[in-house]
Formats: C-alpha cells, structure tokens, sequence
C-alpha cells in the first residue's frame, strides 16, 4: 500500500483535536479503527515498510495530538497562542462581516489582506487595472483602508470593541497585528532578516512526538517503534527531524542517554519558559543556555526529579518556571472573564479553556515526573483534559468539512459543537488574512464566495 500519514492539525482556532483525511477511505478507516485491540505485530512485521508506518500512524495520531492539547492548556507559550489566535479569528471575522456590509458593487476581493492593505491606491488601481485585461471582465475591489506597515506601532493584540462605524478601520489594523504575533510566537525571537534554526514549534513538535513513539512501543513493541523513528529520520516531516536533532544534541552535551524520559524531561522544560515578550525564555533560548553550561563542565543527574531539575536550569536563565506557568494561567483566566461577552462567540467557549487549563496545571504541579515519563504519562492520562476530536476532509462544496469522532468515554474539557463556533469564525478570517497559499487554496476561495459573494484573486506586491 502507498504511504499514508495519519496527521492532526493543533491549532488553537480549533480548541480541540482535529485529525486530516485526505479522502473517504482515510475517514472510515481512522473512524472505525479500535485502539483498544492489540497490534498483531507478527503480521505487521511482515508488511512492507509503507504500509508500517501508515498503520501506526493511524493507531498512534491522536497520542501525539493529546500532548499538543495539554501542553497548550499547560505551558505560557500555550496560553499566548491560544489568546492570539482566538484574538485573530474574532478580529478578523469582525473585518469580513464590515466588507459584507459596506462591499457596494464589488466582484472580487484581492487575498490575502496582509498584502492588499499595505498597497497605496495608485498601486491597487493599477493592479485591479492589469487584472481585469487578463480576465477580460472588470474587477471591482471593496472599498478598503490603506494602512502603512508603521501605522501599527500603537497597537497590542487584543479583542475589537470599538462603533460600527470604526470597525473597518480597527477591525483591518487590529487583525494585522494579531496575525503578526502569531506567526512571531511560532517562529520564536529572532533578529531582524535572521534565520530561526529552532523555532518553538520543533519544541512542541519533539514533545508529541516523544509520547506517539512511546505509545507505538506500547502498542507494538520496539523493533516496530524503531522502523517508524527510522521513517522520521529518513523522511519524516523537518519539523520532527529539526526538534529531535536539538533535542539530541543537548542531551549528547549533558552526556545523557538519549531515552524518550529525557528527551520530554529537556522539551519540557525548554516550553516553561514566560514567552510573553521575553525572548530569552523561548525553548531556543533556553537549550542553548543550557547547552553552553553542559559544554563549559556543568552537569546534572538524570535520575534527578523533575522538580530538582527546574529549580536547577532555572538558575541559569534566572526564571521560575513554576511561577511563570502560575502567572500565565491566572493571566488566562482573566482573558477569559473579559472574552465571555463577546459574541457571537459562546461563552461556554471561555468558561471550559479556563477550567481546562486549570485542571491541566493543579494535575501536573501534583506529579511533573508523571508528566515528563512517557510511561507514566500514557498510564495516568486519566488525571488530564481531554479534548473533543473531529476529523477534517475535502469537500467540493464547501472546501472542508468536519464531523465528530470523539470517543464516547472522553468527556471533552471543550464539546465538539462549541469549538465548531470558533472554527467557522477563524475558517472566515484566515481566507482573508493568511498567506495566498492559504487564503487562494480551494477551501479559502469557497469560504470567501459562500460568506462573501466575491471572488477571491491573489494580490500582487
């Protein structure tokens, strides 16, 4: 059989799982596949090496999506993308409906706007000009603000309250820097023009991938965990190879043994850090702190609690990573008190991220050993949050739809029909803000023509 990858898709636009199905087949065979029967792994040995991997991949995603899950609800990075993104997804919804309303005679609306609100008119004029000789038909844009790159510096990510008649303009301004830190946050900090080699994402990637290698030993014993580490390597996605090569060669420095405890005891605690506005406390910072020390002589017990090794690394970064994590969660919550009055979005929504993130962090403060052994992690999953889980395919009507494949013992921390409220408003707000390889893919040009009745076209800087 070919090669199919099993893959969710976390993004806090989402607060709960999503996994992707590239057709019908994917969906029916994730759908009905039952985790709770042992792998015949006499008979899985024998397959090919495609067909290995595909199968623990389908029997092994949702391990990897349920560490994304609570690590979001656990660590501040969590927590920052989680506001931004919900930030974004309102604002940027907020701006769409304004174009609905004000759109007079427009026929198309040029994607994404990142690009079409920085552009002076004389420059929309002539693209839209060049545009419609090409389409033989003439284009007719929105009326839109021009906003200038430097007319955001008074600016901080927030939710939009502003009158009707403003919304257009605090609507567009606001989205933009929403989308900005976003993209910052996942990056990590960084000089201006310079290449991030280990951008936080590899973190929170090396992490989830850690507990599904430990799920597939459980499920299928190690000689097949090593066949699919040897896929990783081999071919697997750069963001796994680039989190777990760090990761290894921090350890190599520490002089540890590379087991999986020690990889998510490094991970981890490289994803405590503050990540607010500190650079200093990104996961890049933080292994390379940590990795200069160990070259200079320093060393640490791996046998050590987890709790002992914070306070220790902690020293060198001059943090406390406990009370970061404390201070994020309280910063949530308040977040979350202010976001309830904000419709259309349910403030169920906000009520169950809160408790979700309370809980995570009263059950790993009780345990982080727990927490850090991919062991004791897969057995005591029980004292954490679970999340509701959809499955994602291709729809020719409507780009992508989503049904619910939540298993009918998790009590989801958010339900499958309140995260759906917050999809369908970031569906909308990232057709028109993201990336033109985001916004002009089919599912964007359906959500713009569907909510907006124009036609989406690519706008040229």
């Amino acid at each position: 059989m070919p090669l199919r990858i099993y893959v969710g898709r976390f993004d806090p636009r989402f607060p709960g799982v999503l996994i992707r199905a590239g057709n019908v087949s994917d969906l029916l065979s994730f759908r009905h596949h039952d985790r709770s029967v042992p792998a015949q792994t006499q008979a899985l040995g024998g397959l090919g090496g495609d067909a290995i991997v595909s199968d623990l991949s389908r029997q092994t995603v949702l391990d990897h999506e349920l560490r994304h899950f609570r690590d979001s609800l656990l660590f501040p990075f969590g927590a920052a993308t989680t506001r931004s993104r919900i930030h974004a997804s309102y604002n940027g919804f907020q701006v769409a409906m304004s174009v609905k309303r004000s759109r007079a005679d427009a026929n198309v609306l040029p994607v994404p706007l990142q690009r079409w609100l920085r552009m002076p008119t004389h420059e929309r004029e002539a693209f839209l000009a060049a545009e419609a000789a090409f389409a033989g038909e003439e284009l007719r844009a929105p009326p839109l603000p021009v906003i200038p790159s430097d007319d955001l510096s008074d600016l901080s990510p927030g939710l939009l309250s502003v009158d009707e008649d403003e919304v257009l303009l605090a609507g567009c301004r606001m989205a933009l820097v929403d989308y900005a830190r976003i993209e910052r946050l996942w990056r990590s900090p960084h000089a201006v023009g310079e290449e991030a080699v280990f951008p936080a994402v590899a973190a929170w990637e090396a992490a989830a991938l850690t507990c599904q290698l430990a799920a597939i030993e459980r499920y299928a014993g190690d000689p097949l965990m090593q066949r699919f580490i040897g896929w990783v390597n081999d071919g697997g996605p750069q963001v796994y190879q680039r989190g777990m090569y760090a990761a290894n060669r921090v350890l190599e420095q520490l002089e540890w043994a590379p087991t999986m405890r020690n990889h998510l005891a490094l991970i981890t605690w490289a994803q405590m850090g503050a990540y607010e506005k500190d650079g200093n406390s990104s996961p890049a910072s933080r292994l390379t702190t940590l990795f200069d020390v160990a070259a200079a002589g320093a060393r640490w017990s791996p046998d050590s609690a987890f709790a002992d090794l914070v306070a220790q690394w902690d020293a060198l970064t001059g943090t406390d990573s406990f009370a970061a994590m404390r201070a994020a969660t309280t910063r949530f919550r308040a977040f979350c008190q202010q976001a309830e009055t904000f419709q259309p979005l349910p403030a169920e929504l906000f009520t169950s991220l809160a408790k979700a993130r309370e809980q995570m962090l009263v059950a790993f403060l009780a345990d982080p050993d727990g927490y850090v052994d991919p062991v004791a992690y897969l057995e005591g999953e029980s004292r954490y949050p679970l999340p509701c889980v959809g499955i994602e395919y291709a729809s020719q009507d409507v780009g992508a739809s989503l049904i619910e494949a939540t298993p009918t013992d998790w009590p989801a921390a958010v339900s499958f029909a309140v995260a759906l409220h917050l999809e369908a408003m970031a569906s909308l707000a990232d057709a028109i803000f993201l990336p033109g390889e985001k916004s002009l893919r089919q599912h964007g040009r359906i959500e713009i023509a569907h909510q907006l009745g124009l036609r989406a076209i690519r706008a040229i800087h």
